[in-house]
């Protein structure tokens, strides 16, 4: 860390750019000096994630357009939906459906059904990589160094509780799971508690930059891993 603090120094004196790469915030790197934490956040810092619904559906329609091929709201959305991992996975699906089209266009239907015969083994393997509530309480735990079973442990002490709220929220904006079920997978809690969890981290996260910075790198995380 000394060797690359004087290195660090000279190429920002140069007016030299820098580009680091991590899996988590600088701050919450283990045993990185704090000198080198502060010039880390220097800069500009920022999350890449997998591209959103909306921005699938988007890619979807331009690949589409650019191929000639009329594609249903319905069925990008469908295609979107199903097919989060990475972009690829959504230009292969356009590159079967062109290839469906061209062979009898004037017979062939495009429906959700052919959608889902054409996509059949990529939409399966898309299923594998489901996000559960388990996945993303083994996640956070790992990130807060806490033990996998305290997620579902009566324990309140503050280190504790905090990152179960947040596994909580992170199971109500990731999952398609209810409020009861997200409760039941938490050690039988209600879903009063997980309204409540939603509500602490949603508070905390606008008033506490290094819970956002947190909370927003395991979201990216997350998605990356399903993606």
């Amino acid at each position: 860390q000394e060797e690359f603090f004087h290195t660090f120094n000279e190429l920002h004196n140069s007016h030299k750019q820098v580009v680091l790469t991590s899996d988590r915030p600088a701050s919450e790197i283990a045993k990185l000096q704090e000198r080198l934490v502060s010039r880390f956040q220097w800069g500009m810092v920022a999350s890449i994630s997998a591209p959103g619904l909306e921005t699938r559906i988007a890619i979807l329609r331009r690949k589409a357009q650019d191929r000639g091929i009329d594609l249903p709201s319905e069925l990008a959305e469908f295609i979107g939906s199903r097919i989060a991992r990475n972009v690829r996975n959504l230009e292969g699906a356009i590159t079967r459906i062109e290839g469906y089209m061209r062979m009898s266009p004037a017979k062939r239907v495009l429906d959700i059904p052919a959608v889902e015969r054409l996509l059949h083994d990529i939409l399966v393997e898309e299923a594998s990589h489901t996000l559960t509530v388990e996945i993303i309480q083994r996640c956070v735990a790992e990130h807060y160094r806490i033990q996998l079973s305290d997620m579902t442990s009566k324990r309140r002490m503050q280190n504790i509780a905090f990152p179960r709220q947040v596994a909580m929220y992170l199971s109500t904006q990731l999952t398609g799971l209810s409020l009861v079920a997200i409760g039941q997978a938490y050690g039988g809690r209600d879903h009063g508690t997980v309204i409540h969890a939603r509500k602490t981290v949603g508070n905390q996260m606008e008033v506490d930059t290094n819970v956002r910075r947190s909370v927003e790198f395991l979201k990216t995380q997350l998605s990356a891993n399903r993606s």
